[in-house]
């Protein structure tokens, strides 16, 4: 997913009281009080971000149609790892609340086994509403099985920005393939110039890296076997894609294990350095830049034994939204399809690419820049680079995570972290 979660306990439409915390209970979940119907909603969103902003009005446009019969009380929790800690406490106390923002990981996977969240592609289905989503933003949410658990609110390709001046400095072109990629950066190196700024702190941006190699040679076949303890991260893909990360660790800007987000981002807008990993979610950072024709971007670049496209890289739909399956009464499905009507439109209309298929507002002027990945979405292939935290378990993706940094920095042997994580996954893996 990517995902960069920054966030604060924030109350959204006519309610000004939190959400149940952990010493809540459950007759607070979905309560009717005064003949006033209460939903809550733990979320790990940005506050005041685009989703934020858009499910607010949308929140507030219910309410009131509702004659402010039924209110909506939203929480959210500062970053992802408290939150999630956060909600494995609620749910663990019976405490768990009407909606939930979870990625269809394996957390998930035991939250459905045990019968506590909604069919959601049946829910979907049922109602006529399956259809009105880009088939790749559902897909990102379905389980291996092909089941999905899980709601979109939003719709992401990932990309390498680069500095259009440096590259034409140095007689540069984006690179084509992996080994075109690596010559771009090696010339880079060789002429005093940081080749990539990475955001090591959270993880996942290195983490891209290690993933690129076995979605070229397999598709998301290998991380899925892997979970699944039928492949070895030291078989020869696995090997493959470590070295891969260790060569190109090496053109990561000094210091990447201890560089936030922002930190990577600015180092690029500032010309710090030559490229930049992110997604499109970025669009407005790096529109005037683009604008001035100082930077563009290029995708996954391809290898010689893909069996992916090149309209085939990462697109996801990032963190869904699930429900409770005892409290989802009528009054909440009400809410939902009232989303799914309304957000699209709305959503789109905050420059951002919606998941639900719509028309663009006619009173928002639109950037080039914007229309031309909203373009790309449109003619992604049917694989997408599925991020490997949403299918490792929780243990085995903190070991490959944290240990990504020593082995990109050059500290860790390919050796040592491929048997690290065959053995996590031994440990691990169900």
């Amino acid at each position: 997913m990517k995902k960069r979660l920054v966030s604060i306990v924030l109350v959204l439409g006519m309610v000004t009281g939190l959400a149940a915390g952990c010493g809540s209970t459950k007759e607070e979940n979905s309560a009717e009080e005064d003949g006033v119907t209460t939903v809550t909603w733990m979320t790990s969103r940005p506050v005041d971000g685009a989703i934020d902003q858009v499910m607010r009005q949308i929140a507030d446009d219910y309410s009131e149609e509702q004659g402010g019969k039924w209110k909506i009380n939203i929480e959210t929790t500062a970053d992802r790892p408290s939150y999630l800690q956060k909600l494995r406490t609620l749910i663990a106390g019976d405490n768990m609340p009407d909606i939930i923002d979870i990625d269809a990981d394996p957390y998930c996977q035991e939250l459905v086994d045990q019968g506590m969240l909604v069919d959601v592609k049946k829910f979907l289905e049922d109602n006529g509403k399956y259809d009105d989503y880009y088939p790749t933003a559902l897909k990102y949410q379905e389980f291996t099985d092909g089941s999905m658990y899980t709601l979109p609110l939003e719709y992401h390709v990932e990309m390498t920005w680069y500095n259009k001046e440096i590259f034409d400095q140095y007689n540069l072109t984006p690179p084509k393939t992996m080994d075109e990629w690596l010559q771009v950066c090696r010339t880079l190196s060789e002429n005093g110039i940081t080749p990539i700024s990475v955001d090591g702190v959270d993880r996942w941006p290195v983490q891209r890296y290690l993933a690129m190699l076995p979605f070229r040679e397999t598709g998301n076949e290998f991380i899925i076997n892997l979970r699944d303890g039928k492949e070895k991260m030291s078989s020869e893909t696995g090997k493959k894609a470590a070295e891969f990360v260790q060569e190109m660790g090496q053109y990561f800007n000094e210091g990447f294990g201890a560089t936030d987000y922002a930190t990577a981002q600015s180092m690029f807008l500032d010309g710090k350095s030559a490229m930049y990993y992110i997604g499109d979610w970025e669009i407005a950072a790096m529109q005037d830049a683009y604008e001035q024709g100082k930077i563009d971007y290029f995708y996954l670049p391809m290898t010689d034994d893909a069996t992916t496209k090149e309209n085939e890289f990462c697109v996801n739909s990032g963190i869904g939204m699930a429900f409770n399956a005892e409290t989802f009464d009528e009054k909440t499905k009400d809410f939902v399809l009232y989303v799914i009507d309304n957000y699209g439109k709305l959503y789109a209309g905050k420059q951002q690419m919606s998941p639900i298929k719509t028309d663009l507002p006619d009173d928002v002027e639109f950037s080039d820049l914007y229309l031309r990945i909203r373009d790309d979405m449109e003619n992604t292939g049917e694989n997408f680079l599925k991020p490997w935290d949403t299918y490792l378990d929780s243990d085995t993706n903190t070991v490959m995570q944290d240990n990504l940094l020593l082995l990109a920095s050059g500290d860790m042997s390919v050796d040592d972290f491929c048997t690290m994580i065959d053995d996590s996954i031994a440990q691990n893996a169900k």
